[in-house]
């Protein structure tokens, strides 16, 4: 009977397999990859390197053979069956929740203590539904479409979304561990163009912007482009700026090298310090030429136009078309809010949005 009931739900069985194998394997090597890459290497104070295939694979077989434990223990089958999977979901959640604060070691914090509460409860439950299990109504369909297969998706898509609310879900997290995924492999252009498109960012990922647009040698050129938190001082590590992967003495090694005077003009600009970068600028750089970082040209014009006796002379035709297309937009747009996104929209990519806006709320202006 045993057997006949076990070759009855197994279409059941090998459907919720499948549907575990495929959101287990992709939520581990395309969303949460980056975040197990850091906690490896903090866990194991630098000494290790995540592989995100390998280590998806892993952990999903591994996983899957906790549920094949899980079953032989408990037998729940028919509509209990997809709550075999709940403690694998649960490990798997234990391994992505973390953040920026895990220790290097292991230790015992409240997430350790909610895992085997959870356990816990767990086996209560499984032993109350295996003990009701014989009074189930018999099923007759079985197949992929029928009522008892959908109850079990049913329940597993549940906690799958338990699984991704959660974990670490954070997307400004996400982009620095995998700006620094990236750079710790030398792939920096490539990290700078992660999270390009969100308006979200923190110090830490204004360090880690910088510090790869400056192995680029387009730090000048193209860091306006980006959404900014705070001024200079995170640029380099500090109070409100880490790294977790990259050790922050690289960081600021680098910082004080062959790059440094791109590191000082920038942090003026953040600062909005024209003055300073003015008499900066022209011992680092020819201010005339072409070839001159298109920040430090912006810069230059506002300067131009914000200065009542200039120290310096400076001209280019297409910046100050621009420029006037700017200042007008500003006399004819009397509502703040329409002329915020006016000018976002078409000069967001500029220093002149940042001296506008940057750091202040539209409202301001």
């Amino acid at each position: 009977m045993k057997q006949s009931v076990n070759n009855s739900t197994l279409p059941v069985r090998v459907a919720c397999a499948v549907v575990f194998f495929i959101f287990s394997f992709c939520y581990l090597y395309f969303y949460q990859a980056d975040v197990l890459a850091m906690g490896q290497h903090v866990k194991a104070e630098g000494q290790t390197r995540y592989e995100p295939l390998i280590g998806a694979v892993l952990i999903t077989v591994v996983l899957y053979l906790l549920h094949l434990v899980v079953f032989a223990v408990t037998r729940l089958h028919k509509r209990f069956h997809a709550l075999t999977y709940f403690p694998s979901l649960l490990f798997l959640l234990f391994l992505t929740h973390y953040g920026e604060h895990l220790k290097p070691g292991f230790s015992v914090g409240w997430w350790t203590v909610a895992v085997v509460l959870l356990l816990a409860a767990f086996a209560w439950v499984a032993w109350t539904l295996y003990q009701l299990q014989p009074y189930e109504p018999k099923t007759v369909e079985t197949g992929l479409l029928s009522r008892l297969s959908l109850i079990n998706m049913f329940t597993l898509a549940v906690m799958f979304l338990l699984v991704c609310l959660l974990a670490n879900h954070n997307d400004v997290f996400h982009y620095r561990m995998r700006m620094e995924s990236l750079m710790r492999n030398g792939r920096y252009a490539e990290a700078v163009e992660v999270g390009k498109r969100s308006p979200q960012t923190d110090g830490s990922l204004l360090m880690l912007r910088v510090y790869a647009l400056a192995h680029e040698h387009q730090l000048g050129e193209r860091l306006f482009e980006f959404p900014i938190s705070g001024g200079r001082s995170n640029m380099r590590p500090g109070p409100d700026a880490h790294s977790l992967m990259i050790p922050e003495l690289e960081i600021t090694r680098f910082a004080s090298g062959s790059v440094a005077d791109d590191y000082r003009l920038c942090g003026y600009l953040l600062d909005k310090d024209l003055g300073s970068f003015v008499a900066s600028v022209s011992k680092c750089y020819d201010i005339r030429s072409p070839r001159l970082p298109k920040h430090y040209k912006e810069a230059l014009t506002l300067y131009m136009h914000k200065s009542p006796s200039p120290t310096v002379a400076f001209h280019d035709n297409v910046l100050e078309a621009d420029y006037e297309d700017l200042r007008r937009i500003v006399r004819e747009t009397p509502d703040n809010m329409e002329k915020y996104n006016t000018i976002r929209e078409t000069y967001g990519n500029t220093y002149w949005f940042y001296w506008m806006y940057g750091n202040r709320k539209v409202s301001e202006k």
